[in-house]
């Protein structure tokens, strides 16, 4: 009895290996494609200030599979400036490190880039006031300012293709604009 019970278990382990290797299983799938072909360009960041007076211009490369993945490059801009009118002098030295980050997204049936900044800033800023009795510069404000952009800036995926996209954007720091352009690669 019990042999009959332990064939009947022998017999039934193929059966079973047989119905769960089936080829009906399709195994890991891809990610379903998004874009008919794939994209490169470059995300561009023009950073402006009125005073003190500069403007920086940088860009990182960016590469759009068929699949929507988003893969940046990374960069760095530089500023230095030095303004005073006649009451007041600014003097700011800073350095921008981009690392951005992306994905697609749909938006009322339009193609959209999310794009997180991910910039740090690094910046030592000076202030200084005339001293008409010294007639000279007293320094009155030295700072270091460290912080990071991540606000999330959105890009149409067609007029990156035609024109380029762009988000402009007034901040503490000055003001920014950011442009996403883009070529079909066929």
């Amino acid at each position: 009895m019990i042999t009959k019970k332990i064939i009947l278990c022998l017999l039934s382990i193929p059966i079973f290996f047989t119905i769960s290797c089936s080829e009906d299983d399709p195994g890991p799938t891809e990610p379903p494609q998004i874009f008919t072909n794939a994209y490169s360009g470059f995300l561009k960041l023009d950073f402006t200030n009125q005073f003190p007076a500069f403007n920086e211009t940088t860009q990182v490369d960016v590469m759009i599979d068929v699949f929507g993945k988003v893969t940046f490059g990374s960069g760095t801009l530089s500023y230095n400036a030095d303004d005073n009118n006649g009451q007041s002098r600014i003097v700011r030295t800073g350095t921008l490190n981009l690392n951005p980050k992306g994905s697609h997204f749909v938006s009322n049936g339009d193609d959209y880039i999310e794009v997180d900044e991910n910039t740090t800033i690094n910046e030592n800023m000076i202030v200084y006031y005339w001293d008409d009795n010294s007639q000279s510069w007293v320094e009155m404000i030295n700072e270091n300012i460290n912080n990071i952009w991540n606000g999330g800036l959105a890009f149409n995926v067609a007029d990156a293709v035609l024109t380029g996209s762009v988000v402009q954007s007034v901040t503490a720091w000055g003001s920014v604009t950011w442009g996403l352009y883009l070529v079909v690669i066929p």
